[in-house]
């Protein structure tokens, strides 16, 4: 049913990674959103609902390296699963979901603080989870803890920190414009956050795209803007504390820095995909957008398709998720409730 197209390479190119579709069990799922680990063994996937049924959100979970999933009802804990998870091991797991006593009885949606979102924290590898007070929390788009105790959230223009596990949030950053849909942090210390925006333009059919960047040397403690003068920054991969990769949408080209984030040179302006990007060091990288996944081994100069999906229900096979725990394995996960593994 999935094709895989294997790219060109030479002697000193690593081996390609053979992508296969994976089964997890029943029921069929659809509309995984994200795919993190913790280690080499241990991940998650969510998002996941099942077509047609009310209040039927799901997290997957692998203990194998992801050669199988089990599935976790999500309720009564969270109403429509979890929008952002950022594991701190395997067992410790933090993340962002609706809160079941902030949404009206009476009224339709979410009502109260953070729009009825609520910070959760797993210690048994997100088998059960517990609702963190969260005072002052703004709602999360993107969610990033160091341990048990330190921890940044990333909503819109808005960039909080916690230093209390997730009891209370203070506001450390809020720039002029920019959304954070993008964050790494390559070292420990070091991060970078990255978006933008996208609107339509007086033109039909033309979009405005801006990007936006900053940096933090003190875990999140402090940021600062630096430099972007080019389009929304859709994916954002940094193999070291100065050595990185952006690409811009929808003009899909590619930028390098190699002097942390202050300049950027243009390596590609034809990048056949320019989201859920991955770079594994200066040469090896990974792009999955739309049904395609991209690599390239020559430092994003050219690539070559390694995997195309098909979909397999009425909703889009769109690939909306790609993580490589180690430079052996890479996951992809599908609106359609499909899970790609990589291996070599």
């Amino acid at each position: 049913m999935l094709g895989i197209t294997a790219g060109c390479s030479h002697d000193s190119d690593p081996a390609p990674v053979a992508w296969k579709l994976l089964p997890y069990g029943a029921p069929q799922l659809s509309g995984f959103s994200a795919v993190r680990f913790a280690s080499a063994q241990v991940g998650w996937i969510i998002g996941g609902y099942v077509p047609d049924q009310l209040n039927s959100s799901t997290l997957l979970t692998t203990r194998d390296g992801g050669a199988t999933w089990a599935r976790v009802n999500m309720l009564p804990f969270t109403f429509s699963g979890f929008r952002a998870l950022s594991p701190v091991s395997e067992q410790v797991v933090f993340a962002v979901g609706v809160d079941p006593a902030a949404v009206s009885p009476t009224l339709p949606g979410p009502v109260g603080p953070a729009n009825g979102r609520a910070v959760y924290k797993s210690t048994d590898g997100g088998t059960t989870w517990q609702k963190l007070p969260g005072t002052g929390f703004a709602d999360s788009f993107q969610l990033h803890f160091f341990d048990e105790q330190n921890g940044l959230s990333f909503k819109n223009q808005t960039i909080q920190r916690t230093t209390d596990g997730g009891t209370s949030w203070q506001t450390v950053f809020v720039p002029a414009s920019g959304n954070w849909d993008r964050v790494q942090f390559p070292t420990p210390a070091v991060g970078y956050a990255a978006g933008g925006g996208i609107s339509g333009g007086f033109v039909v059919g033309l979009l405005l795209s801006t990007g936006s960047l900053a940096k933090t040397t003190d875990r999140g403690a402090t940021w600062q803007a630096l430099p972007w003068t080019h389009q929304y920054i859709s994916s954002l991969s940094f193999v070291s504390a100065t050595v990185g990769f952006a690409a811009t949408y929808p003009d899909h080209h590619l930028y390098k820095t190699q002097d942390g984030g202050t300049t950027w040179a243009l390596v590609n302006s034809q990048l056949p995909a320019s989201g859920n990007g991955q770079f594994l060091n200066e040469q090896e990288g990974y792009f999955a957008d739309g049904q395609s996944i991209q690599r390239t081994t020559d430092g994003g100069l050219t690539w070559h398709e390694e995997f195309h999906t098909t979909p397999n229900s009425q909703y889009p096979a769109t690939i909306n998720s790609l993580h490589f725990p180690t430079a052996a394995a890479g996951f992809a996960v599908t609106a359609d409730g499909q899970i790609i593994r990589g291996t070599r």
